[in-house]
């Protein structure tokens, strides 16, 4: 504990400290797996918080692409998860209650001026006791949820959307999983039950974009449902995550439809080793994130991924591999990623990291190689 003993009285004084439940629920809010780290607090006699928290991902990437154009290429970027500050703010506990807010900034790396990318995904009150937690405003989804904290992806690069790319990176979304996105939603989790724990949501309807509805037609008069049923021990986790959403049209110039998903999967940890397994399946949205199909007869999707890793000691070694399917507009959309990767521990806030990847496609288009080197700082 470092202690601040320079404050003019003793209404102002603050000291720094290593919170861990602060760290948990800021991780909670974060909704994407990353290191755990101890969230850097301030706070005040009177019981009010204010806690710092983020990672600064780097990364080299070398690509070699084959299609649309053969083309080589070099960019120093962020990997799946953006540069990122996580600010919470915690009020005093109260009656068995404890009040927060969590707003998260993320950056990309763009060459110059990043206003463009410098944006919010997290903007929330979450709301927690002994029945468990209420999320109110922006933040991580539910469905897909759990698959999504593979280690490949979760702490690395995955799918790189193109040579020229500074954007975050696509992890596995549609070549594994579904991407939960990050959207304004009022959401329950439930208290642990002896391992068991859920997931209920409403949220913001996806809406057909203007391309798709240019009349603006469609209408959204429904939110978008979500949940997910989680049992983990100490060896595995099992958990399966389901969406729907309702789309419909004022006037009949189409028919309406459901937006849905289903998916499944689970883990186990032997000692170093480690086994993880999703499979999904989702209508009127694609294999990638949540977006209303203009073609709803033809947008069956589906996303499975397998993935083994080994630590020993701060090192961890891992390969994973997925496909994804989506039968929208010529329906030959099959592809497929292969990630082996390395992680090495260097400190509590440093991790050194390493990958290999090929992303292939059934047309060709946009086929690649790539080889990566990169850091991570956690705090």
């Amino acid at each position: 504990m470092i202690e601040n003993n320079k404050a003019s009285n003793a209404s102002s004084s603050r000291f720094f400290r290593k919170a861990p439940l602060a760290a948990a629920l800021s991780l909670l809010a974060l909704g994407v797996a990353a290191p755990a780290s101890a969230e850097i607090s301030l706070e005040s006699d009177s019981g009010w918080k204010v806690g710092f928290s983020g990672y600064i991902p780097v990364f080299a990437v070398i690509g070699d692409y084959d299609e649309p154009a053969s083309e080589d290429s070099f960019n120093v970027t962020t990997g799946f998860n953006p540069a990122t500050l996580q600010t919470s703010i915690y009020a005093p506990k109260q009656n068995g209650i404890q009040v927060s807010g969590h707003f998260q900034m993320n950056a990309d790396f763009a060459v110059g001026d990043a206003a463009a990318n410098f944006r919010s995904r997290v903007s929330e009150i979450a709301i927690a006791g002994d029945f468990g937690t209420v999320n109110i405003g922006k933040g991580f989804g539910i469905y897909g949820t759990p698959a999504i904290g593979d280690n490949g992806s979760a702490l690395g690069v995955g799918l790189i959307g193109s040579p020229d790319s500074v954007a975050a990176t696509a992890g596995r979304i549609g070549n594994g999983y579904f991407y939960a996105n990050f959207n304004p939603r009022v959401m329950y989790t439930s208290s642990n039950f002896g391992g068991l724990q859920f997931k209920v949501g409403i949220f913001t309807p996806t809406k057909l974009s203007v391309a798709d509805d240019p009349g603006g037609d469609a209408e959204y008069n429904l939110p978008r449902f979500e949940g997910n049923v989680v049992y983990s021990t100490d060896m595995f986790s099992l958990w399966t995550s389901a969406f729907t959403q309702d789309v419909s049209s004022r006037t009949g110039v189409f028919d309406d439809y459901t937006m849905s998903g289903v998916d499944f999967g689970g883990s186990v940890a032997l000692g170093g080793l480690a086994v993880r397994a999703n499979y999904g399946m989702t209508s009127g949205t694609g294999n990638g994130v949540f977006a209303a199909r203009f073609d709803p007869n033809e947008s069956d999707a589906s996303q499975w991924y397998v993935e083994s890793t080994y630590d020993f000691g701060p090192t961890t070694l891992g390969a994973s591999y997925g496909e994804g399917e989506d039968d929208i507009g010529t329906g030959n959309n099959d592809t497929d990623l292969t990630m082996l990767f390395a992680r090495y521990r260097a400190t509590d806030a440093l991790t050194l990291m390493a990958e290999v990847q090929q992303y292939g496609t059934q047309t060709g288009a946009g086929e690649y190689n790539a080889f990566i080197l990169g850091s991570q700082l956690t705090f």
